[in-house]
């Protein structure tokens, strides 16, 4: 079986962006990279390869996972989570406009829930780095004042 070339630079990317967050990251990078994993997993096991209809399934997966994100982004002390909540709000509003006006074309739907799995990717990385840097920084006052 040959796997697409979308297929290898989607998961590829989400293994990189998550795995380091997950090795790198805070709590809240830990729990946003392993969830988005999770979710990505399950999102390419759900859809209907046609894109005829609503995705059902993903829309209601991705509206919970953007329930999951606002919370996140209530409690946690990073910025970050809120590009990421905005975004997948995004996606959300992706599923919700296919489904009052089923004109978009297919390709249009599909592309755009996407292109939005990719830039949810940024805030996780960049959130990411500067939650290394912020803690390199505090161990390298730390060493200075010892």
């Amino acid at each position: 079986m040959q796997l697409p070339l979308w297929f290898i630079v989607n998961f590829s990317l989400a293994f990189l962006v998550c795995g380091f967050a997950m090795w790198r990251g805070g709590r809240p990078e830990r729990f946003a990279g392993a969830l988005f994993l999770a979710i990505s997993i399950i999102t390419f096991l759900l859809p209907d390869r046609r894109w005829m209809d609503v995705q059902y399934t993903i829309m209601w997966l991705d509206i919970g996972y953007w329930l999951i994100l606002v919370g996140l982004a209530l409690v946690a002390d990073r910025w970050w989570t809120l590009w990421m909540a905005g975004l997948q709000g995004v996606g959300v509003l992706l599923h919700l406009a296919f489904w009052a006006q089923m004109k978009i074309t297919s390709l249009a739907y599909s592309t755009g829930l996407n292109m939005v799995g990719y830039t949810l990717m940024i805030p996780l990385l960049v959130g990411t780095i500067t939650y290394v840097l912020r803690q390199r920084r505090l161990d390298l006052t730390k060493s200075q004042t010892a």
